[in-house]
């Protein structure tokens, strides 16, 4: 029997276009499991502007939360942040409902996991009262003048610098203001206000009087590293 060479010719290119095919598929799965696996990798301007907004989104809904649970008759020291998903530290949700931010009955806020994608490190949300932002309430560097701040810890750099452009905060030299102090975000807040350090870059002060924005560590938390704040409650 005969054997048509242009046929033979045929099924091997067919051949050679099904693997060099797979090579791009596998090249393109390689690239989408790496950005979805490594922590703040695979975003780019037009989701980064996104997820911005989306922060600033539920900085505005945790603020409108904590006051209304001051409207439901609490005092600032009440206020809880108790979830199911969240650290057992912050306590039960079931522990007084209405002066909970994450209960119907309470604040009515939405719990959101991590952002893994503007994130460095797999951090939740935090909640303190253990610092004071300069320019914002009282002046005295006391118990007293500390804020209730929520803080997204670890955010990329690309993420901080454009917190920072959409809140007027100078970045010098492609940089986010770095804090001069030693922001501590623990122990959380469970009703009792402390007072740390000031979310500050003095000489700068280009944080200072910003109830929003984002800085470098320098020591705790480490420089190099960036995290996202917003003062849900001044004092």
């Amino acid at each position: 029997m005969s054997v048509n060479p242009t046929h033979i010719n045929t099924q091997s290119g067919n051949i050679l276009i099904y693997i060099l095919g797979a090579i791009v598929l596998i090249g393109l799965l390689t690239i989408m499991v790496k950005g979805s696996s490594t922590p703040g990798s695979g975003i780019d301007r037009e989701a980064l502007e996104i997820r911005v907004a989306e922060v600033q989104a539920y900085g505005n809904e945790l603020e409108r939360a904590v006051s209304y649970v001051l409207r439901n008759g609490y005092s600032e020291t009440d206020i809880r942040f108790a979830h199911p998903n969240h650290s057992s530290a912050y306590g039960d949700i079931t522990d007084d409902p209405a002066r909970q931010i994450f209960a119907r009955e309470g604040g009515g806020a939405t719990w959101r996991d991590n952002e893994s994608d503007i994130q460095t490190q797999d951090e939740d949300w935090l909640f303190n009262g253990r610092n004071r932002v300069i320019g914002i309430g009282t002046t005295e560097a006391s118990i007293s003048s500390s804020e209730l701040v929520s803080v997204l810890p670890y955010v990329t750099k690309d993420f901080c610098l454009l917190v920072n452009d959409k809140n007027n905060i100078t970045n010098t030299s492609n940089n986010p203001p770095q804090d001069d102090n030693n922001v501590l975000f623990t122990p959380i807040f469970s009703g009792t206000f402390t007072f740390a350090a000031s979310i500050g870059d003095a000489p700068t002060d280009y944080l200072h009087q910003k109830n929003e924005g984002c800085f470098e560590g320098e020591t705790n938390p480490p420089a190099g590293t960036y995290h996202y704040y917003r003062v849900l409650l001044a004092r």
